[in-house]
C-alpha cells in the first residue's frame, strides 16, 4: 500500500504501468455504446428509452500473447458483455441448453488457445462458426440495433426448443485457419453441453459448425453451416454472404436459413455500407424472410448513418421498419405488434466509444 501511494504521487507511475503490461503482453479493451431509442408498434403504445449497443456491443475484455519460440504463441481472450445504462452484466449457457446470468460474466467470449503458421487451437467459450456471416463482416449493420441482421436471421423458439447456439457455444474446440493461406479463411468447431449420459436429452447442446470464405482484391465471400442437438428438435443454422468494395460502396447480399425441429425461417438481404467522406458512412439494408410452421413472412428496411469523430469516437443514427406478413405478429424491431400482421419501427440515436 505504501509502495502503491508513493508511486501514485510520483511521475514513475505511469511509466512502470506501461512496462509492467508490456512484459506480460496483455491488452485491455473494451466499447462503450448508449443512446436514445423510440419504439413503435401497431396496437401498442410506443416507447423511448435509454438503450445500448445500438452500433456495437458494449464490452471489456482482457487478451494476451506469450511467445513460445519457433513461431508458437499461447493465448488467451476474456470478454464480458456491459448494460451502459444499467452497468450491469450479461447472460450465458453453461451447457448451451439454459441461461445463467447474475454478476459479471465472461459470456461474450472465454477461451485459451495455441496458435502458429498452422492457424489458431481454441478452448472456451467462442462464436460458433455460422455466426461470423452475420455481422458487418457481410450485413451493413451486423446484429446491433433497430437495423440488426439478427431480427430476421435468428432463429424461432419453437417445439420447446430454446436455441443457445446461434451466437456462441461453450466447452468447444475450435479451429482457425492460418490468416495467410492465400486469400481462404475458416473455421470449424466442436462443443459439448456436457448433459448427464444415459437420458433422452444426453445430446443436448452438442454443437459442430463450419464457416469457409476467401477475400481476395475486393471480393470477401463465405458460407457456413452449424447444427446443435436438441431432444426437443435439432437447430441448424446455415448461411452464406458476400460482398464486394465498388468504388466508395460495399456491396452486400446475405442469405439465412434456420431450422428448429421441424420448423424453418429463411432471410435474405441486400444492401451496402457507402463512404460518404472519411468521417461519415450511410448504411442501407432490405431483408425478406420467409416462415414454414412457424411465425410469418416478413420484411425489414434499415438505413443509418455512422460518423467518426476520432478513430475510437463515434455518432450514429439508424431507422428501421419491420412488416409482418398475413396474422404474423412475431418479428419487430423491439417493441412487438399486437395487431395481426403489424409492423414495428424503431430509431436510434447514439455515441460509441472504443477504448
Amino acid at each position: 500500500m505504501k509502495l502503491h501511494r508513493l508511486l501514485a504521487g510520483t511521475a514513475l507511475a505511469p511509466a512502470l504501468f506501461l512496462s509492467l503490461a508490456a512484459q506480460a503482453q496483455v491488452t485491455v479493451f473494451g466499447v462503450l455504446d448508449l443512446g436514445l431509442s423510440r419504439l413503435s408498434a401497431s396496437g401498442t403504445s410506443g416507447q423511448s428509452l435509454l438503450n445500448g449497443d445500438g452500433n456495437t456491443s458494449s464490452r471489456i475484455g482482457f487478451r494476451g500473447t506469450e511467445d513460445l519460440g519457433g513461431g508458437l504463441k499461447a493465448n488467451f481472450w476474456i470478454e464480458s458483455a456491459i448494460n451502459v445504462d444499467t452497468g450491469t452484466s450479461g447472460a450465458t449457457s453453461t451447457n448451451n441448453k439454459d441461461s445463467v446470468s447474475g454478476g459479471l460474466t465472461w459470456g461474450r467470449r472465454s477461451t485459451v488457445g495455441l496458435q502458429g503458421p498452422w492457424g489458431e487451437l481454441r478452448l472456451g467459450r467462442d462464436y460458433v462458426p455460422s455466426f461470423s456471416n452475420l455481422t458487418t463482416s457481410m450485413h451493413p449493420f451486423g446484429t446491433n440495433g433497430v437495423g440488426s441482421s439478427g431480427l430476421l436471421f435468428y432463429p424461432v423458439n419453437a417445439g420447446g426448443t430454446t436455441v443457445r447456439t446461434s451466437v456462441r457455444a461453450s466447452n468447444s474446440v475450435g479451429y482457425h485457419l492460418p490468416a495467410n493461406a492465400a486469400g481462404v479463411y475458416g473455421a470449424v468447431m466442436l462443443a459439448s453441453g456436457e448433459q448427464p449420459g444415459g437420458a433422452a436429452t444426453s445430446k443436448d447442446g452438442n454443437h459442430q459448425g463450419l464457416r469457409l470464405g476467401w477475400r481476395s482484391g475486393g471480393w470477401n465471400m463465405a458460407a457456413a453451416i452449424g447444427k446443435t442437438r436438441y431432444a426437443t428438435g435439432d437447430y441448424t443454422q446455415s448461411n452464406a454472404g458476400i460482398n464486394y468494395k465498388l468504388g466508395a460502396a460495399r456491396l452486400m447480399a446475405l442469405w439465412g436459413e434456420n431450422k428448429v425441429g421441424a420448423t424453418r425461417t429463411r432471410a435474405l438481404m441486400l444492401g451496402t455500407q457507402w463512404e460518404l467522406s472519411a468521417q461519415g458512412e450511410v448504411r442501407i439494408a432490405y431483408t425478406t424472410l420467409k416462415a414454414s410452421g412457424v411465425a410469418s413472412d416478413a420484411t425489414h428496411l434499415a438505413i443509418g448513418y455512422v460518423h467518426d469523430l476520432s478513430k475510437r469516437t463515434a455518432l450514429y443514427a439508424t431507422a428501421a421498419r419491420i412488416d409482418n406478413k398475413g396474422a404474423g405478429t412475431r418479428f419487430n424491431t423491439g417493441l412487438s405488434p399486437t395487431r395481426p400482421g403489424g409492423s414495428s419501427s424503431g430509431l436510434d440515436l447514439g455515441l460509441r466509444h472504443s477504448f
